[in-house]
């Protein structure tokens, strides 16, 4: 069964934005291949088929940017991101983007990579598939699964399959032998890395076969999650006394095999990205954006002097999350949760927790583990990808994880953090992503602002006697399958929706007048 990560999949990657598929996803995927290749890159061609989101805004959605990034093995948060390219031709990286039709391009994030270096060449069919996961789905036309969180090893021709398969399931890989087209390879995945005699050993049996490599680019998974649905994440917190956050904490202990503290640490560091952006975007210190002109701080001005017919926390959690978009849409560094378009949501609502209600850090970082137990219990079913199922399990994903944030913060049971989770879910299904210009600005601040707003009204109202008729994991399949009747105008291609209102396509580019 699918295993899913709170911190690899749900709340992180640390990325730049403005979006997880096209950002974090690309840059794990060219960092994956660098391994792969196992030498420097020297040249490097992105082929997009025509018809897929990623030839719509790989270069608006900075895609070209992460996967040189990648290549060239600098963070995804590197000063140097902007002029990346720049950079990579310096150093004698060339690298050519073209929209062209290929074999295989079966996902709007689809991506084909011919990868050459150091006398080596291979050739990867990757797909972006959403909150920075992926999928290299084939290597050099053979059929591969590398989604990033595993030791791998790819053996051309080997010599001797059968020995080395031996070996290989003898040192704990799983392994299988796959040919298509005339090339026979074995394939191999681990969770633990191998011992030092390794590569020696098996170059010896592969009998001169080439033999490729990779390290994982996230955490590996060696144990398993403690729940895979809604039910099972109740019955542990009450088996065990616990909350749904410490529910969540622990299951990502015995998943990733590494200490609750020591994963209270790392979800700590994410909180604190996610509440700089929101100071940054209110203070207008963010780089600029390409539609809009920062708005946060003037909000927050009207809000302060009282301008405003209501006003109170949920205002204020929904300026905030604008003025964190405000961070994520101009490329700034941000906390994906549980994508770069949807990272906007949570740090408003933890920003207003932590200033308004006075909730402690300790309990802030419960909240976030309440919320990414929610957005587990999506991926396990779902997607995190609005080129494939809409807004709605973005944006609409990010306001039910926060909703079982608020629930969590204000002492609810795990049962009244999904009913509030559910609740959002159903209030957002069928949400279409129609970014203007192909850019993650609008309607998607707007929809950060109120996703976060609604957190805070659902939680009250679960909190206040409520209860969803029907559950968390039933709602998430209809969420996922609505998504999924969606035609792919109404999927983050820009070809619907609000997108194609003659005022939204007349909109001039700030980043593209002279001067600027």
């Amino acid at each position: 069964m699918k295993k899913v990560s709170i911190l690899n999949h749900v709340i992180g990657p640390v990325m730049r934005g403005p979006s997880s598929s096209h950002t974090a996803g690309p840059w794990r995927i060219a960092k994956t291949a660098v391994n792969l290749l196992g030498a420097a890159p020297e040249r490097a061609v992105f082929s997009f088929d025509p018809s897929s989101s990623l030839a719509v805004c790989f270069r608006d959605q900075g895609s070209d940017l992460a996967f040189a990034a990648g290549l060239l093995g600098r963070p995804l948060t590197d000063g140097d991101f902007p002029q990346i390219l720049t950079l990579a031709s310096n150093l004698g990286l060339d690298v050519e983007f073209k929209c062209a039709p290929f074999p295989g391009a079966d996902h709007p994030n689809s991506s084909l990579l011919e990868l050459s270096g150091g006398g080596r060449t291979i050739t990867l069919h990757s797909k972006s598939t959403g909150g920075g996961s992926f999928v290299i789905a084939s290597f050099n036309g053979v059929p591969v699964e590398i989604t990033g969180e595993s030791y791998i090893i790819v053996i051309e021709e080997p010599n001797s399959p059968e020995e080395i398969e031996r070996i290989l399931d003898g040192a704990g890989w799983k392994t299988s032998l796959k040919e298509k087209g005339g090339l026979k390879i074995i394939f191999g995945v681990s969770s633990a890395p191998p011992p030092g005699n390794f590569p020696a050993l098996i170059a010896e049996k592969a009998g001169g076969g080439a033999i490729f490599t990779s390290d994982p680019v996230m955490a590996p998974m060696p144990g398993e999650a403690l729940f895979k649905n809604g039910e099972e994440l109740a019955s542990l917190a009450r088996e065990r006394g616990l909350t749904m956050g410490d529910a969540a904490l622990a299951s990502e202990a015995s998943l990733l095999g590494v200490s609750g503290d020591e994963l209270t640490g790392e979800m700590g560091r994410r909180l604190d990205i996610m509440l700089q952006a929101v100071k940054k975007g209110l203070a207008g210190e963010s780089a600029p954006m390409k539609l809009l002109r920062p708005f946060a701080g003037g909000l927050w001005e009207s809000l302060t002097k009282g301008k405003v017919f209501t006003g109170g926390p949920h205002a204020r959690a929904a300026v905030r999350a604008m003025a964190a978009l405000h961070e994520c849409s101009s490329g700034g560094v941000v906390c994906a949760a549980p994508t770069g378009g949807a990272a906007g949501v949570l740090p408003g609502v933890m920003a207003t927790l932590a200033e308004d209600f006075g909730v402690k850090r300790d309990a802030l970082i419960r909240a976030l583990w309440a919320a990414g137990a929610v957005g587990c219990l999506h991926d396990l079913k779902s997607t995190f990808a609005a080129e494939v199922a809409g807004c709605q399990v973005e944006i609409g994903a990010a306001g039910a994880m926060a909703a079982a944030a608020v629930t969590e913060a204000a002492g609810g049971t795990v049962k009244q953090g999904c009913d509030a989770a559910a609740t959002v879910f159903q209030n957002m299904m069928g949400s279409v992503c129609d970014l203007i210009q192909g850019v993650v600005e609008i309607p998607c601040h707007s929809r950060n602002g109120a996703l976060a707003s609604q957190a805070f009204l659902c939680a009250d109202m679960v909190l206040a006697g409520y209860e969803s008729p029907v559950s968390l994991d039933e709602t998430i399949d209809a969420v996922d399958s609505v998504g999924r009747m969606m035609p792919e105008e109404l999927r983050c291609t820009s070809r619907g929706g609000i997108a194609l209102c003659p005022s939204a396509r007349a909109m001039p580019r700030l980043d593209r007048i002279a001067g600027k």
